[in-house]
């Protein structure tokens, strides 16, 4: 079997299977956590691996394999937006989104002769880091793929993506794991709080394994126990001590607030918490003092600090007026 995670052996046969009919085009999508492009790697591993008895896994001898494992096989390229490389550059300026030139080299890339007469693959991570002109591109190589030639999307987000790229690839969805299974796996891992974390992660393995750093837990702890304070506290103070704290982790931060604020709604409305269960007596009292519709309003706003966060703003506004109007819900 392919080199993959207890949830995804289903998927990973699926990929199997569409080895004798190969498409020219995959797009692994699902929620981030799911290990998707941990199996696209595992997959183009096993799909370029020499061995003439490899049925359902790369053997991990050949020369292929190795060079696979190494990061330098020549029928393999990998793009990614800039910020996401390994290599440090303090001369270059690193980006979150995929250019249009990184997908022209791509496309000359699948151009060329295979180095060892069988595929070249693109690994693109993640998909919607493709911006409108980058997509594209992409488009005319989609629908004319050079011959011995796959490209491997993968996406956490599909939605972004625009609709002549989904129409012309393979789709292959990743659900979220039963929470049984993944709370066994997650203790097996040594994640403390596994439940917790794994309601934090809205039910992502993986997610929650990085919840669980002692770090995170930590500054999680501070935030909330300012929002608990929220009739003692002064918005612009908290506002401006954060701003100095997320610097590039501001979506971060939007998310936790976020998540606050979905277990109001959900005390107010179903009477349950999803996310902060170690704090749900906490949440239910203060949703009592709290107007519904001002809580919807609340959520809102972060909805859309959440959809700006890629663009140029003042973080310390956007987060002063997003803590006043919290403080606010409790006058």
């Amino acid at each position: 079997m392919l080199d993959a995670y207890p949830w995804q052996i289903d998927t990973a046969q699926r990929l199997i299977n569409l080895r004798k009919q190969l498409p020219h085009a995959l797009l692994l999508h699902g929620r981030a956590g799911l290990g998707k492009y941990a199996l696209a790697q595992s997959y183009a591993k096993f799909l370029l691996c020499e061995s003439a008895d490899k049925s359902i896994a790369a053997c991990g001898v050949c020369p292929a394999c190795h060079w696979f494992e190494q990061g330098a096989h020549p029928d393999v390229h990998v793009l990614q937006p800039s910020a996401m490389d390994e290599v440090e550059d303090s001369d270059a300026k690193r980006s979150a989104w995929i250019s249009v030139e990184q997908v022209r080299h791509a496309i000359d890339f699948v151009q060329l002769t295979s180095h060892r007469n069988g595929l070249r693959i693109v690994l693109i991570y993640p998909a919607e880091a493709m911006q409108a002109g980058a997509a594209n591109a992409l488009l005319k190589t989609l629908e004319e793929p050079p011959e011995n030639s796959l490209l491997i999307l993968v996406s956490d987000q599909m939605s972004k993506l625009i609709p002549t790229i989904l129409s012309r690839c393979h789709l292959v969805g990743f659900d979220l794991p039963e929470n049984g299974p993944t709370l066994a796996w997650l203790q097996e891992q040594g994640v403390e709080n596994a439940a917790l974390c794994l309601g934090l992660a809205a039910g992502s393995p993986l997610r929650a394994v990085t919840l669980a750093d002692a770090d995170y837990q930590t500054r999680r702890r501070t935030l909330l126990q300012d929002l608990l304070a929220a009739k003692k506290t002064n918005a612009l103070l908290l506002a401006e001590r954060y701003a100095k704290l997320v610097n590039a982790d501001f979506s971060q931060l939007l998310l936790w607030l976020q998540q606050w604020a979905q277990d109001m709604l959900a005390v107010k409305l179903a009477g349950r918490v999803y996310y902060h269960l170690d704090h749900t007596e906490q949440l239910h009292s203060l949703a009592l003092h709290v107007k519904l519709s001002l809580l919807q309003l609340w959520q809102q706003r972060l909805q859309q600090a959440r959809a700006a966060v890629a663009h140029p703003l003042n973080v310390q506004m956007v987060l002063e007026d997003i803590l006043l109007d919290y403080v606010n819900l409790f006058e």
